[in-house]
């Protein structure tokens, strides 16, 4: 049987939220014994009933309830 290799892709992510994911991997290889990739464990992240709560506090940040127009171009 042939291993599935999944492709990587490049993300962006903060230095402070790439570094807890790495102490998070080295827990579960001490705990474990096995190394799971980032990638993997990003996967088990978005699996979380909370994660939804956390993407609706994440939108809501900034939310005045009015918007401002830049649009400096001459309306007719």
């Amino acid at each position: 049987m042939a291993n599935k290799q999944k492709s990587r892709v490049p993300m962006q992510v903060s230095p402070a939220f790439e570094m807890r994911i790495k102490k998070l991997q080295k827990d579960i290889m001490k705990r474990d014994g096995e190394k799971i990739s980032m990638r993997d464990i990003t996967e088990k992240v978005v699996t979380i009933p909370n994660f939804d709560d956390l993407e609706k506090a994440i939108l809501n940040i900034g939310n005045f309830g009015f918007k401002i127009n830049l649009d400096r171009r001459k309306k007719k």
